[in-house]
This record gives structure tokens, C-alpha cells and sequence, in this order.
């Protein structure tokens, strides 16, 4: 988070500035164009580090990996037993790990979309999970419907740590990309922080404010932030590692199932059951952007610069939303 300017002449430059970004952001027009869909709902979406690819997941029980810019499918990926609830790109791009309500964490190979393994060892359906963000890739989180995050090794296939202490099931997880931490979000309505340290299994704080079930949690690119919503379509944003809560945004009337980050660590696109897509800076808490998609959204990812956003719809389409160039966009 940028910190307070002492010097007034200054402060208000930076007013200026500000307001003239959000003027300016308010005017990025989008077209929508439906690339592609599921046999059912699609629950969830992840777009690579390289902006090349995403990938999408459906309560049809498979994933499927697009191509960036243009949307064309690249592959089907088969074998989950149950609805596939969210997905994650490996830090390197050659990765995706998945879970399912089969209760298993499955990893896939992005090239030609098999599966090279699967991870069992939750005891109820499995909603979030998150790739470390290192080039290597080493560990995966995971959490479940049966109150636990779980932190894996990759390269050894295997169970880490259990990491325990929410009171209800875990709606999602977030790998911090400077590695450092793993967040999760409950039905408690509380937000945890876990270290990755193989030896530490008690949370290292628990974030309170929500008032109602956490569904998503995610890090900023630079790790300085944690971005949570919930099901009464409330964001908000906490400084990290320090858990201080920055700000409180009503962003939706209906609940927020996920939220992503662009690279420049402050703007915040969300998607919701309201059928809107919404962008924000969340340090001014200004909303830059609203569009109605005319559908329910599960889940939004977009590329770097936020040009493109790819939206996963309860119809069961795949949209993306491409900022046009004649309105001189950020």
C-alpha cells in the first residue's frame, strides 16, 4: 500500500492523478463474445502467468485449456468422478492442479492434457487449490468441505501438513507468490493465515470481519495484499503480512465467488451471481468499471493489464470480455 504524502502541495497532485485515472477508467468500453462451454455449469477459472492460456472447470467434471488471445480450445481434460470446483496453473505454466468433489487433488500436464497423478487424503469434497508460484512449482494447497487445508509436495506426490482450525468447511485457498503463506477462506466467515513452513501447523492469525461464509481468497502479485468476498457480495482487502484490514467494499448484491488481481497489485476485477463484472482500484476503493454480462458468474480471471477478462457463467458458456482499442484504455 502506497503510504500518506506529509507534504500537502503534493497530497494533492496525487488527488489529481487519481482522479483522472478513474475518469479515464471509467470510459474503458468491452465487448463480450461467448468462445466457448461446458456440458454444465462452469465453476471455476485460472489464466496462466504467461497470459497464453486459461483454463476452465465445470460441474460437467472435466477442464478445459484455451488458448489467449483468441479462445480456441486446446484440450479436454477427463477423469475426475465429480463436479471439478476449482483449478490452479502451476508458477512455471506447465501445470494444472484440480479438485473435485471426488475428494481428490489431481495434477495435469498442459501440453498434450493428461493426468500425471492424483493426491487423495481429504475426507470431504474439495473446493479451492492453489500452485506455489515459484518457478519450480514445488507444493500445491488445497482445502475442503471437511475443515482442513492441506499442503502437498509435488515432485514426492505426497501430503505435507494439515493445517486445522477453521470451525466450518473451506470454500477456498491462496498461495502468497513470494511463498510465504497460505490463505483460506470458511464458512466460519473468517480468513486464515498459515505459514508454509513444514513444522508450522497452527494458523498465524485469523482475519474477522466478514458476516458471512468466506468463498474466495487471493494475494496480490507482490504479496502485499489479500483480497476476500462473501456471499453477501462483500470485498474486502487486507494488508499483508500484518492482516490490517484497508477496506470494506460492497461490491455485489449478490454473492462473490471469486476476485482476480491484475499485475499492477491494485486493480481487482470481481464476478458474481448479480450477473455483473465489476473492476476497482482497491486503494482508492473507487469502482472503474461495471458491466452486465446477462448471466451468473462462478468465477473471473483476466490477463496482466486487464484487457481481457474471462468470465466462467452457470449457463454453462465460457465469455471473455476484450477492451476495445478506439477507447484508449490504461
Amino acid at each position: 500500500m502506497r503510504k500518506s504524502r506529509a507534504i500537502l502541495p503534493a497530497l494533492l497532485v496525487l488527488c489529481l492523478v487519481a482522479a483522472s485515472v478513474t475518469a479515464n477508467a471509467q470510459k474503458r468500453s468491452y465487448k463480450i463474445e461467448t468462445v466457448g462451454s461446458h456440458d454444465d455449469e462452469v465453476l471455476g477459472v485460472f489464466v496462466n502467468d504467461g497470459d497464453t492460456q486459461f483454463a476452465t472447470c465445470s460441474l460437467d467434471e472435466t477442464i478445459k485449456i484455451w488458448s489467449l488471445p483468441d479462445g480456441n480450445l486446446l484440450h479436454t481434460l477427463t477423469g475426475h468422478l465429480a463436479q471439478v470446483n476449482h483449478i490452479s496453473f502451476s508458477g512455471n505454466d506447465e501445470m494444472i492442479a484440480s479438485v473435485s468433489s471426488d475428494r481428490t487433488v489431481r495434477v495435469w500436464n498442459v501440453a498434450n492434457g493428461s493426468q500425471m497423478f492424483t493426491m487423495r487424503g481429504h475426507t470431504a469434497e474439495v473446493m479451492g487449490v492453489y500452485f506455489s508460484q515459484d518457478e519450480e512449482s514445488a507444493f500445491i494447497a488445497s482445502g475442503s468441505f471437511d475443515g482442513t487445508v492441506k499442503l502437498w509436495d509435488r515432485e514426492f506426490q505426497s501430503e505435507v501438513k494439515t493445517l486445522r482450525g477453521h470451525l466450518l468447511g473451506v470454500n477456498s485457498v491462496a498461495y502468497s507468490y513470494d511463498g510465504n503463506y497460505i490463505a483460506s477462506g470458511s464458512d466460519d466467515h473468517t480468513v486464515r493465515i498459515w505459514s508454509t513452513d513444514f513444522d508450522t501447523k497452527e494458523a498465524l492469525m485469523t482475519l474477522r470481519g466478514h458476516n458471512a461464509p468466506v468463498l474466495a481468497v487471493l494475494y496480490s502479485f507482490d504479496s502485499k495484499l489479500l483480497a476476500s468476498a462473501d456471499q453477501d457480495g462483500v470485498i474486502k482487502i487486507w494488508s499483508m503480512p500484518t492482516g490490517e484490514l484497508m477496506r470494506s467494499i460492497n461490491a455485489h448484491v449478490e454473492l462473490v465467488q471469486d476476485v482476480a488481481f491484475a499485475a499492477d497489485n491494485r486493480t481487482l476485477a470481481s464476478g458474481s451471481l448479480d450477473k455483473n463484472v465489476k473492476l476497482w482500484d482497491v486503494v482508492s476503493g473507487e469502482n472503474l468499471m461495471t458491466k452486465d454480462v446477462g448471466v451468473e458468474l462462478w468465477s473471473v480471471d483476466l490477463v496482466s493489464n486487464g484487457n481481457i477478462i474471462v468470465m466462467a457463467c452457470a449457463d454453462g458458456s465460457v465469455r471473455m470480455m476484450t477492451e476495445e482499442a478506439s477507447t484508449g484504455g490504461r
